[in-house]
């Protein structure tokens, strides 16, 4: 008798836990909002972005990424500055990186800017929706990007010659 009720207090005991933890992860997979120490200089950059003020904006993304380094709000936004200044690599490297993570990222986004016609730069909403809305605007900047570098040649690098030697004067002659 002894026997049962501790087997049936261990069954009862092992399935209180495994309701507890699957309660858990179901938590835990739960999207959650962007920190308000990301969100914040993102907004930041973004009204910044909009009124043309780069250098300033950039800063802002770059305090972003600092707490949320693949945070595609600011790499796909620092893009479309690079864009903007006619740094194409620059800026497909950061949408590459963009790309990486951007399907993880279920914020919504409010406003949308164009700079120079080339990248969209989006400001971030405290919404969560149920997929990346960022993960499409971020192919769409690529889809263009391409576009254009295939039809700007790039200029070509300047090469640098051996330096000369001097050459003996007994080999002049021969």
């Amino acid at each position: 008798m002894m026997v049962r009720t501790v087997k049936w207090s261990t069954i009862l005991a092992l399935s209180v836990l495994a309701v507890f933890l699957v309660i858990t992860s179901l938590a835990l997979a739960q999207p959650r909002m962007m920190p308000e120490d990301v969100f914040t200089p993102l907004t930041k950059g973004y009204d910044l972005m909009r009124d043309g003020k780069y250098e300033a904006a950039e800063a802002e993304f770059k305090t972003a990424l600092s707490k949320d380094r693949y945070n595609p709000f600011a790499l796909n936004n620092l893009a479309a500055i690079k864009a903007q200044q006619g740094k194409l690599k620059d800026a497909m490297a950061y949408l590459t990186d963009a790309q990486t993570h951007a399907k993880d990222y279920l914020d919504k986004y409010q406003e949308v800017c164009f700079t120079g016609g080339l990248c969209t730069g989006v400001k971030p909403v405290k919404v969560i929706g149920t997929e990346s809305t960022i993960a499409k605007v971020v192919a769409e900047n690529m889809g263009k990007l391409k576009a254009k570098m295939a039809a700007t040649p790039e200029k070509p690098v300047p090469s640098t010659p051996p330096p000369m030697e001097k050459v003996p004067a007994q080999k002049k002659g021969k």
